[in-house]
């Protein structure tokens, strides 16, 4: 069920990727090495950022770029979602599960945007991690995590 519905947000057009995590926190970096990995698939109305921790000041992207969908991808600590596993969330169980180091909740920041871009639509992708450990790279499951991932979001934005 999680395949096909990712599949089907990353065929909306236009979309932003928007990929959220600190590279030198280890699995922390997941969504920001999706999007680093998505970047050079950029192109007939998909879009992918790495924003690293900061995703607060994303909005001129979600503005300019978003055209009325974002998929939001991110590390979270859900003691439901095994390690290196990833599910669709919806907005109201993003402060749950968001081990967070932005300055405000996803959730209130998604609603700002929302207020700020009329008809957008968020999407929050959680990828289950269980450490962030400083400097380090990112763990041999969630390499094999990031690898399955953009190989479903590549077949997925169809060839450029």
């Amino acid at each position: 069920m999680k395949g096909p519905a990712l599949a089907d947000i990353l065929r909306v057009r236009p979309l932003l990727l928007l990929g959220v995590g600190n590279p030198l926190r280890g699995d922390d970096a997941i969504g920001h090495a999706l999007a680093e990995a998505l970047e050079p698939e950029s192109g007939g109305g998909f879009r992918a950022r790495p924003v690293g921790v900061s995703i607060e000041g994303a909005l001129g992207w979600v503005r300019e770029e978003a055209g009325g969908t974002v998929l939001v991808a991110d590390a979270v600590y859900d003691e439901d979602l095994p390690e290196g596993e990833w599910e669709l969330y919806p907005p109201e169980r993003l402060d749950s599960v968001c081990h967070t180091a932005h300055s405000i909740p996803m959730s209130l920041l998604f609603a700002f945007w929302k207020n700020e871009v009329p008809g957008l639509g968020i999407h929050f992708l959680g990828i289950g991690i269980r450490s962030s450990e400083e400097l380090a790279p990112l763990s041999p499951r969630l390499q094999i995590t990031l690898e399955s991932l953009t190989a479903l979001c590549r077949a997925a934005l169809g060839p450029r």
